[in-house]
């Protein structure tokens, strides 16, 4: 178990930073835009930082460039992709007069993550769109919520309970019981979604498909960065937060899940469910 300073600066981070980011989504529009815009630098940074623990010299600044067209297409999607095209363009030009053995290695590491985590970033823009501003940030505070719940029930259900490991080549310390226990909390944070929040968006038939996305979609996410940092020797991606590690250590499981969302509501609304 975390020792007593280490929970009381979990919390605190949290006390700060949950409170703004639900502003952001509520505010909804740019304010949430460039809010994310902001994330996702920051996740690009520490994913560079790790990678380069690898051997891959990512080019920073082209894969930040790179990133901030692939958000806005979820916002202005014509004008972002002409934009993306310059910036790709210039980074493939820049790269045939770089004299470097493993140049189109780091290449590839530069669009891997200029496009990567900005792609799966805009699923949250993206959720918070959908089905007009009341029900967008519905549908996102309650991702947000069963992503949270997820974590906690899942992080105490293993260390109370955790005897079967999940993935041990990936992340030792993940259990099956956690797993359990945190696929039950998107269920919980759902189910209380719905209960106190007045006229629920989606039906209950609508709204159980959500939670098992969530419930499979966020270990996923959490799966994935383990085994980055593990291939990178490393522990938090930043200490960014206190208690929490990073911004990518916060927000993995939303990487996956909120993406997998988005297109789960967009299929409901192509056949006229939602």
């Amino acid at each position: 178990m975390k020792t007593v300073p280490e929970l009381v600066k979990r919390i605190c981070s949290a006390l700060v930073a949950a409170p703004v980011f639900l502003l952001a989504a509520w505010l909804g529009g740019w304010y949430f835009t460039v809010g994310l815009i902001l994330v996702t630098i920051v996740i690009q940074l520490e994913i560079i930082s790790m990678l380069s623990r690898q051997e891959m010299h990512t080019r920073t600044v082209m894969a930040v460039l790179l990133g901030v067209p692939v958000i806005l297409m979820a916002v202005i999607p014509d004008a972002a992709w002409m934009l993306f095209l310059a910036v790709l363009l210039l980074v493939l030009v820049s790269e045939i007069f770089r004299n470097h053995a493993e140049g189109w290695r780091h290449l590839l590491a530069t669009i891997l993550v200029g496009v990567m985590v900005p792609a799966l970033i805009s699923g949250l823009i993206i959720l918070r769109e959908t089905g007009g501003d009341r029900t967008g940030f519905i549908l996102t505070v309650t991702l947000l919520f069963m992503v949270w719940t997820n974590d906690t029930l899942a992080f105490f259900g293993g260390k109370t309970m955790g005897k079967h490991k999940l993935a041990p080549k990936i992340s030792p310390a993940k259990t099956v019981e956690g797993f359990i226990w945190g696929f039950f909390g998107s269920f919980l944070a759902l189910g209380l979604c719905m209960y106190f929040i007045g006229d629920y968006p989606l039906s209950v038939g609508a709204a159980l498909p959500f939670a098992v996305i969530v419930g499979l979609m966020g270990p996923a996410g959490d799966l994935a960065e383990s085994k980055l940092k593990r291939a990178s020797g490393i522990k938090d991606s930043s200490g960014l937060m206190p208690g929490h590690g990073g911004l990518y250590d916060r927000f993995d499981a939303i990487l996956f899940s909120a993406p997998a969302a988005a297109v789960y509501f967009y299929a409901l609304k192509y056949f006229s469910v939602l």
